[in-house]
């Protein structure tokens, strides 16, 4: 019986083996044998079942069929140079791939395999320009036969093989010009990618063949490559996300899967649990707020560059939340960045090492996501003494604006050139309790960079009111790639608009701001009013199958809404009652505003009852009366024997007739 156990080799057979030596056990239990003599049995099965394999080691098979040496001998016959295989040899058999066609030919050839295809990211160039990179060298022993006077050994070194210069004398070297790139796969892992052909910062399946570097190898005079990331050498570069070459190629697939306003203008605000995907609860203006961040192309004179979103709001107000929902969308490798527990110098580039470190911001391909962005702006404080003012922000501002330059120190450099843009949200520090005081702790051109939304409390109190037990179930199903097309696509073109009607709602901001204020706002707003309009029209055609791209008056008056709502972020009630009276609607939250048209319609004092049976159709009872509050407080309506009248029976045409 004994001599019949299975050897355990694998899963299966190890099952068997244990299987048998427990009935070994039993029939020898059965004999009157003592379970005390048996003990070495329970130990067996013990080891066995208690002992798991966590990792193995294996060599990288090196062999090689001297056909397929042969049969590329044959091939190419007098050229010397780079040559793409379908084979999945790994780097050390196209090491004796090219040492066996060596001895056969007398010709150098450095062969790119097919051995792994790799999902990920171009994040940066390592070089402006192609590099002459020396792929292989012919060397031969220093040490000579006696009876031939010949090199003991001659053959050839590839890229990244030592070599002993002691030993070896180096008699040729073949150089190639390559493209050098950063890459990032989508399992995080960092490479330095070459391929002939030049490529952009983007999404890409690269394939080819891996390999570390054991040597520094020159590539100038005054460049030299970086050792400590592995090496890929792409035969095939393909781009990642779908192209759409025209309109009508991009609404047929947008047609093809349905989309509509109805079934998808919800889609970023949503969050998935346990394979359910819940409707979170935003302000609609905020919604078209996010969707003109998520479509806008990036605008300017000189460089374009897009719209970046500092939101600073309390906590337990729905922002972390809506990042997770949003980075889940992105395609984006690099997790939310979280300035909690982090310091500036993660999100810029770091030249402590070789290769240099990019940051965050420069890593991240279309979208960065930063959660508690100033908390991280706190634990890198270096405010010099004498100033009230954090000026160390300002490093970003290059990269920001999406300026393409080369960074580094005597211990290295690279090109950087940050294609995302940015959605940072984050509770506010200390000292910091409105937008003034922001822009008088912080470096001003860097926040001039930013379109800043100080959460105004009825937005807060809506999130904070909502329950997780009344969120609607989101139902429209839409694979991310697909996602990732459109927003691409549309990142590309500019949609058509009046550029004088969108500054005329830029110049309509009255003039309460502060001096702090309006010296920002006059900063860059032109800019980001801009993107604001482009992403505002891009997202009503996208959801409405318009192929036209053109702002019609709606797009406008949503502009407006969304317009004023960030820039009243700014103001407190007192700067809000300053406003002229006719205009200061505009800056009231959203449930106030459908109050005050609601009775604007009907031209007529309203009862109470009525103004409240009006109002509950779109919002709690305790909400109507503190939004009710608000506009007493500021002197839009008044009240008298259970009778409401608004300040004067006006016929202001409504601008917000979408919301209604």
């Amino acid at each position: 019986m004994c001599s019949s156990l299975p050897e355990p080799k694998d899963k299966e057979k190890k099952s068997d083996f244990l299987r048998q030596l427990k009935t070994i056990k039993n029939f020898l239990l059965e004999q009157d044998v003592l379970p005390t003599d048996l003990k070495f049995i329970d130990e067996e099965i013990e080891r066995h079942e208690e002992t798991k394999t966590i990792s193995l080691y294996e060599e990288e098979e090196d062999s090689i069929d001297p056909q397929i040496i042969s049969n590329y001998s044959r091939l190419g016959e007098g050229t010397e140079g780079i040559v793409g295989i379908h084979q999945k040899l790994n780097y050390s058999q196209l090491r004796r791939l090219t040492n066996g066609v060596y001895a056969e030919t007398g010709l150098i050839k450095f062969y790119i395999s097919k051995e792994r295809t790799i999902y990920g990211k171009i994040v940066a160039e390592i070089y402006e320009h192609q590099q002459k990179i020396p792929i292989a060298s012919l060397i031969e022993s220093k040490k000579v036969d006696k009876d031939t006077g010949e090199p003991v050994f001659k053959g050839i070194a590839l890229f990244g093989d030592k070599i002993n210069r002691n030993e070896y004398d180096r008699i040729k070297e073949i150089n190639i010009p390559f493209y050098v790139y950063r890459f990032i796969s989508e399992k995080n892992d960092e490479m330095i990618l070459l391929t002939i052909t030049p490529c952009e910062i983007g999404d890409y399946i690269v394939t080819g063949v891996l390999t570390q570097c054991d040597d520094l190898k020159s590539l100038t005079d005054s460049a030299k490559l970086p050792t400590k990331l592995p090496f890929f050498f792409g035969q095939e570069v393909k781009n990642r996300i779908i192209r759409y070459k025209n309109h009508s190629e991009f609404f047929s697939r947008v047609n093809f899967l349905g989309i509509k306003k109805e079934n998808m203008f919800e889609y970023p605000f949503t969050i998935t649990q346990d394979k359910k995907t819940w409707k979170l609860l935003q302000p609609n203006w905020y919604k078209w707020l996010i969707w003109s961040w998520l479509m806008h192309q990036p605008k300017g004179l000189l460089n374009n560059y897009p719209m970046h979103l500092l939101i600073i709001g309390p906590k337990y107000s729905g922002k972390s939340l809506m990042l997770n929902g949003l980075h889940a969308k992105s395609r984006e490798t690099r997790n939310i960045f979280s300035g909690s527990s982090s310091t500036m110098k993660h999100l810029v580039p770091s030249f402590k090492y070789n290769p240099a470190r990019l940051g965050y911001l420069a890593e991240s391909n279309r979208f960065a996501f930063c959660d508690e962005f100033l908390r991280c702006l706190v634990n890198t404080r270096t405010t010099k003494e004498g100033s009230d003012r954090e000026e160390s922000v300002a490093v970003m501002n290059d990269l920001l604006e999406h300026q393409k330059r080369e960074v580094g120190s005597g211990v290295s450099r690279i090109n950087v050139n940050m294609t995302s843009r940015v959605l940072s949200m984050t509770n506010p520090i200390k000292g910091i309790k409105n937008v003034n005081d922001l822009l008088n702790t912080m470096d001003e051109s860097w926040l001039s960079r930013w379109l800043i939304y100080y959460q105004t409390e009825d937005h807060v109190q809506m999130i904070r009111k909502s329950k997780d037990s009344l969120l609607d179930l989101f139902k429209f199903k839409l694979e991310v790639n697909d996602w990732i097309s459109f927003l691409d696509y549309l990142h590309t073109f500019s949609a058509k608009y009046s550029m004088k009607k969108v500054e005329e709602i830029g110049d309509s901001i009255p003039e309460v701001l502060t001096e702090n204020l309006s010296k920002h706002y006059d900063a860059r707003h032109k800019h980001h009013i801009e993107c604001l309009m482009d992403g505002i029209v891009k997202t009503r055609c996208f959801l409405e199958g318009d192929s036209s791209f053109k702002a019609n008056e709606e797009d406008y008056k949503i502009l407006k809404d969304v317009w004023l709502n960030v820039i009243g972020s700014w103001l407190n009630s007192d700067n809000i009652r300053n406003i002229e009276i006719k205009e200061r609607i505009f800056y009231l939250p959203e449930n106030c505003q459908y109050i005050y048209w609601k009775m604007n319609e009907l031209k007529r004092p309203v009862p109470m009852d009525e103004v409240q049976e009006i109002a509950v159709k779109a919002m709690s009872v305790k909400t109507f009366y503190e939004a009710w509050g608000i506009l007493r407080e500021m002197e839009l309506v008044t009240e008298n024997d259970g009778v409401a009248r608004l300040y004067y029976f006006t016929d202001i045409k409504d601008d917000l007739q979408q919301r209604i």
